[in-house]
């Protein structure tokens, strides 16, 4: 399962991610990891779940965030959800990268078996039909 929360800057997509991702680390049996490009949106977040925040790895382009989960996933076979706030501002807007990179998500999702919550700041009209069919 791979959800979309899309919406402009300032529609409240944070809140309503951070909302699910509480909810979830009241129910979940696995891990749950959430990322985000800043610290400051770690805020309220359950104590159960792992906070990363990817500025602090150096990570902003497609390719470094791509081999960054894989190496959760290496590292940790028992995450259950992964979290992801502000994926435009982690690896750019374009259609074609946020394409490859939902891509991705798919096939590690196929064989790890978690499910994948991520935010994009952009309206449902401007994303690829591909990514359309993700919004929940």
């Amino acid at each position: 399962m791979i959800q979309l929360i899309c919406g402009p800057k300032g529609t409240g997509k944070t809140k309503i991610i951070l909302e699910r991702l509480n909810q979830t680390a009241e129910t979940a049996k696995g891990d749950i990891v959430f990322i985000t490009d800043k610290r400051v949106s770690t805020v309220g977040v359950n104590f159960k779940v792992r906070c990363i925040c990817t500025e602090e790895f150096g990570v902003n382009e497609v390719n470094q965030f791509t081999g960054f989960i894989k190496g959760l996933l290496a590292g940790n076979a028992d995450i259950e959800y992964l979290y992801i706030d502000g994926i435009c501002r982690i690896i750019g807007k374009e259609n074609d990268t946020l394409d490859a990179f939902i891509g991705v998500i798919e096939s590690l999702q196929k064989e790890y078996g978690f499910k994948a919550v991520l935010t994009i700041s952009a309206e449902k009209s401007e994303l690829s039909e591909k990514l359309a069919g993700y919004i929940a």
